[in-house]
């Protein structure tokens, strides 16, 4: 059975850089790689918080799985 494959990008209103990919099991283990993708961001490049930038996770398939605002991080 292929590991599904999750995409990362940071977007605002649209892409702004791709975080790269992950073969995380699920779609929720997925998105708990996006958090950790969004506090890595903003410890890097706290410029970017209050600037509603989120990562965005799509499947293989490029259908959306959620989005983590790194906005709503603490």
């Amino acid at each position: 059975m292929d590991v599904p494959r999750y995409h990362f990008d940071l977007v605002d209103s649209k892409t702004v850089t791709d975080e790269g990919g992950a073969e995380p099991s699920d779609d929720i283990q997925a998105l708990d790689v996006a958090e950790v993708i969004a506090r890595r961001l903003l410890k890097e490049r706290p410029e970017l918080k209050g600037r509603h930038f989120s990562i965005l996770v799509t499947n293989q398939e490029g259908e959306e799985i959620g989005k983590v605002p790194l906005d709503v991080l603490h």
